[in-house]
This record gives structure tokens, C-alpha cells and sequence, in this order.
């Protein structure tokens, strides 16, 4: 009994440490960013997915080409978005040592 008491606890401290790490981790994800410079346009977004800025070449202002604008801002943005999601997963992946849990 003394045993899974002690197990436990081990458990416990382990979970602790853990938590902080992710904490540590989801700060260092805030202050990195994604530069993504794809079709003429170019996005900075945030480990955590926040999108910083949007910059748009000249070149695509083109009267009638509205769709094709709006079509590859969808296309970078989806893009970057997704390279934030994996260097996420990939830090976060280091600390739960490949669990899955969910939520993180």
C-alpha cells in the first residue's frame, strides 16, 4: 500500500513538472513566428496560430482579380497555420514524450 501511495506521489510530481514545462513551451510559442512569403503575399502568424500581419504585392490589386486574391490569401494563411500547428505539436510532443492527451 505504501508502495502505490509513494507511486502516486511520484505521479503526482511528475504531472507537476510537466504542466510546467507546457507552460514554459505555450510562452515560447507566443514570441515565435511563422514568415510565410508564398504567391505574393506574405503572413507572420504566432506559434499559437495568432495571425500578426498580412502584407499583399502590388501585383495582385488588379481590378477583376478579386477571387484569385481572396483565393490565395485562404491558401497562405491555411498554410501557415498548419507549420504552426506542427512546431507546436513537435514542442509539445518533447515534454508528454509522444502522449496523446487531449487538449494539448
Amino acid at each position: 500500500m505504501f508502495n502505490q501511495l509513494k507511486d502516486m506521489g511520484n505521479l503526482a510530481k511528475k504531472a507537476k513538472e510537466m504542466k510546467s514545462e507546457m507552460k514554459k513551451i505555450q510562452d515560447e510559442l507566443k514570441d515565435l513566428i511563422i514568415d510565410l512569403d508564398e504567391s505574393g503575399i506574405k503572413v507572420k502568424m504566432t506559434g499559437e496560430m495568432d495571425l500578426v500581419s498580412i502584407e499583399i504585392s502590388d501585383d495582385l490589386l488588379v481590378q477583376g482579380k478579386k477571387d484569385q486574391l481572396q483565393k490565395s490569401l485562404v491558401k497562405v494563411i491555411n498554410k501557415a497555420s498548419q507549420q504552426s500547428k506542427t512546431m507546436a505539436s513537435s514542442k509539445l510532443s518533447v515534454v508528454s514524450k509522444g502522449l496523446n492527451i487531449p487538449g494539448l
